[in-house]
């Protein structure tokens, strides 16, 4: 749960990056396109001046309507028009139509937007200044100034809509190029956030598996483990048993009714001789015969549902110079039990020790 969480952290971060780098883009691109207006409006200026040098060679006798026609015969149209007032009065707007619907109106009631206002205010006289202004919610490149002619003051500015000069073939082809490049990228970088996020869950996922699987394997190992435990600390062939442990043994075979048994005791010479003795039991004898260390040197050992010939074979067999028998018991069934019958047959070991001058005590 936590992982997925951090997952979906992660492409809700690139997600939040991308988007933010969208409003950054179309920011800079705001701001680009300001820039380039600006530049335009430079270049507009010139143009101002070139038509106000054409009002100048007028002679003192022209009037406002010469002005007014000098304006008029320039290229005008929708997105690309002239104004002139003189005073507070507009002496034409676009064209002679559109300049009828506002006879009689100041040129605050055309340019009354904040930003209009604004740059209107702002004119100097026989200095061009431009700016970018709002009419209608339409945006204009506007270049303007204040010019003297026959004592009075007029105002002349030339208009031209932002989507002209934004719109031209090559400037909004490089626009829509760079647009569609980086919104290619931004959406590149969600799909692939997204995909590697995805990829990642499934290696997390699968690391997931692998790890209970390893844990479930240790486990078996584990248990495994504890099992070859118990089975080698109960294994006759790799223990010698003490003779405390000799009765429980006898009452457990008891129990089960195992038969037949063959006890055979056996007396080593020193400890040395009683270790080589093992080893060659190691050798010699498998899980069936268990195996027990007696006091002064001796070994018991229990032959469990061995045939009696061959449990006697291996009991010669065993025997050497510096290991003897004292003696061997065979027991077919358990009518009696076995730690009866053993305790018979020790009682007799026993004395044959005696007469040797050897003792051994399983008390």
């Amino acid at each position: 749960m936590k992982n997925r969480l951090n997952y979906f952290i992660v492409t809700v971060i690139v997600v939040f990056f991308a988007m933010a780098a969208d409003v950054f883009i179309i920011y800079q691109l705001g701001n680009y396109e300001t820039r380039f207006l600006e530049i335009y409006g430079a270049e507009q200026d010139g143009y101002v001046k070139i038509i106000l040098e054409q009002i100048n060679r007028l002679d003192d006798q022209g009037t406002d309507e010469d002005i007014t026609e000098i304006i008029s015969t320039l290229d005008a149209t929708a997105s690309r028009y002239w104004t002139l007032s003189k005073g507070d009065s507009i002496l034409f707007v676009k064209s002679v139509t559109e300049t009828n619907r506002y006879k009689g109106f100041t040129d605050g009631t055309y340019y009354a937007t904040e930003t209009a206002s604004a740059f209107m205010n702002s004119l100097n006289v026989n200095e061009v200044n431009h700016r970018i202004i709002y009419l209608d919610e339409d945006r204009f490149v506007a270049s303007g100034m204040i010019f003297n002619w026959q004592g009075e003051q007029y105002r002349i500015c030339l208009l031209t809509y932002d989507r002209v000069v934004l719109e031209d073939n090559i400037l909004l082809e490089c626009k829509n190029s760079i647009i569609i490049i980086l919104s290619l990228i931004l959406a590149m970088m969600i799909i692939l956030s997204m995909m590697m996020s995805r990829k990642i869950r499934k290696q997390s996922r699968a690391l997931d598996k692998q790890e209970e699987r390893v844990i479930w394997q240790n486990q078996q190992i584990e248990r495994l483990d504890e099992r070859l435990k118990r089975e080698y600390a109960f294994s006759a062939n790799r223990h010698i048993f003490r003779n405390v442990m000799l009765e429980e043994f006898l009452e457990s075979l008891d129990d089960k009714n195992v038969y037949p048994l063959h006890f055979a005791v056996f007396q080593a010479q020193s400890g040395e001789a009683r270790e080589g003795f093992y080893d060659r039991m190691q050798a010699l004898l498998d899980n069936r015969v268990l195996r027990f260390a007696m006091e002064e040197q001796m070994v018991l050992l229990i032959f469990v549902k061995y045939n009696r010939e061959v449990s006697e074979g291996l009991i010669e067999s065993l025997e050497d110079i510096d290991v003897r028998g004292l003696g061997d018991l065979y027991c077919k069934d358990n009518m009696r039990s076995y730690k009866a019958q053993f305790r018979q047959f020790w009682k007799a070991v026993k004395g044959k020790c005696e007469k040797r001058n050897c003792t051994g005590n399983t008390d």
